[in-house]
């Protein structure tokens, strides 16, 4: 016979609970957006956590903006930064426009040539809103 599928979400919480990063990235995103189970934020923080710690970058992008909107946390526009940064370095596109962005609202004149570079990475690599700010950016 086979588990049932809440047998099968104690297993998978148990894998993560013990620190098995790749199921706290399947666990924390499923948790942060309530696919599949209930939402439950503070689990989502808890496991995109451990899998942004081992590097998965969907997991650090997905942190980033949980401490970028205060949601499921406190914001934290720092801590934001360096998940999106981290992400951006492994080629997340959105993660990219995030850093752009952050980079343009912290001090616009000093990071603005920063700030085009990770808006062209984004936009190159497919991300629409990074051509918008782009145009933007350079006029």
């Amino acid at each position: 016979m086979e588990p049932s599928i809440d047998e099968k979400l104690k297993a998978c919480i148990a894998l993560c609970e013990e620190g098995d990063p790749e199921m706290c990235a399947f666990l924390g995103k499923e948790f942060y957006y309530g696919l599949n189970i209930p939402q439950d934020l503070d689990r989502a923080l808890r496991y995109l956590t451990v899998a942004a710690a081992d590097g998965d970058a969907v997991s650090q992008f997905t942190l980033g903006f949980m401490y970028w909107s205060g949601r499921g946390t406190e914001p934290d526009i720092d801590k934001a930064y360096e998940l999106f940064l981290k992400a951006a370095e492994q080629e997340v596109p959105e993660a990219m426009y995030n850093v752009a962005k952050i980079l343009l609202a912290k001090d616009f004149e000093k990071n603005k040539d920063e700030a085009i570079e990770w808006l062209k990475r984004s936009a190159n690599a497919g991300y629409d809103m990074a051509y918008d700010m782009l145009s933007d950016v350079l006029k």
